[in-house]
């Protein structure tokens, strides 16, 4: 006698895509192209805005394009090596290439910004953070460490008229101990900064760093202080303490991120300096070398 099977529907049976499809579209636009896992992009895969919504990083709508991402995914999310371009017509521009995770530029990556800079180094949650180098428009060169998009740490500042600093920044700003390099006029000036200025600063002359043999048209004066190096020892103690406060936690400092763009209403706080080659305190000789070991 035969035996009959029946086949049953079950609704409530979940229904997942895996593996590779050639093209999947979104119905509010965009598309995406590559591998699936239990309908998350995940592995190798293609993904577009759609036409007339693509937006940028700092939140500036776009009215025209459309952004491209290719790259690694993982559950959904960017992850590993990939790519994001901006497609207007014909044209494409790459705005990032590098490193994601969990949705975020994280690891070394290149960005390319709208304003003609160009950043290479180490991200964390969208944001520079590490050691870095950006190049801007006007010619400049910043050459050091980062913290939550912002120059924090030591590094090196190459201004586009052949001038540079070399010392501690923090929140984007030259803070703590530095040197910085008059190449036009042949000088050294050594010092403490607060917010891009120099509150006590040591200025000497330096010919051999001039590009020509000509003398300086700016010459030092004679010094006719009694006492320099005990004047001198004293201003540094005052500002020493600039560079002493605490860092702030990372979270903190991305809640803080407008205070870069009102600067007016803002009390910023400088890292914590290391001590460097400066040595002007107490029982010591009065030496101003400030050689800072920046990479």
């Amino acid at each position: 006698m035969g035996t009959c099977v029946r086949r049953f529907f079950c609704p409530n049976k979940p229904v997942y895509s895996n593996g590779c499809r050639a093209k999947f579209v979104y119905p509010a636009g965009g598309t995406y192209t590559g591998y699936w896992r239990q309908n998350k992009h995940h592995g190798w895969g293609v993904k577009t805005t759609p036409e007339r919504t693509a937006s940028y990083f700092s939140m500036k709508k776009q009215p025209d394009g459309q952004l491209i991402y290719n790259g690694r995914w993982s559950e959904g999310k960017r992850q590993g090596c990939g790519s994001m371009i901006r497609k207007r017509g014909t044209d494409l521009q790459v705005i990032y290439a590098g490193q994601w995770y969990d949705d975020m530029k994280c690891g070394e990556g290149k960005q390319f910004y709208p304003d003609g800079c160009v950043y290479f180094g180490r991200w964390l949650r969208n944001r520079r953070h590490g050691m870095g180098i950006q190049w801007y428009g006007d010619g400049s060169i910043y050459v050091g460490e980062w913290e939550t998009d912002f120059k924090h740490g030591l590094g090196v500042l190459f201004y586009a008229n052949g001038n540079r600093y070399e010392g501690h920044f923090a929140r984007g700003y030259k803070n703590g101990e530095g040197v910085f390099y008059h190449m036009h006029t042949g000088q050294i000036q050594k010092g403490i900064w607060e917010n891009d200025n120099a509150k006590v600063s040591v200025m000497q002359d330096e010919p051999e760093i001039r590009r020509n043999d000509e003398p300086t048209p700016y010459p030092i004066p004679r010094n006719y202080l009694k006492y320099p190096n005990e004047i001198m020892r004293e201003l540094f103690q005052r500002y020493k303490p600039f560079g002493d406060k605490p860092r702030r936690r990372f979270n903190d400092k991305v809640s803080l991120e407008f205070v870069h763009h009102k600067r007016q209403f803002a009390s910023f706080e400088e890292r914590l300096a290391t001590p460097t080659g400066l040595d002007l305190y107490p029982n010591s000789g009065f030496v101003c070398t400030c050689e800072c070991k920046i990479l």
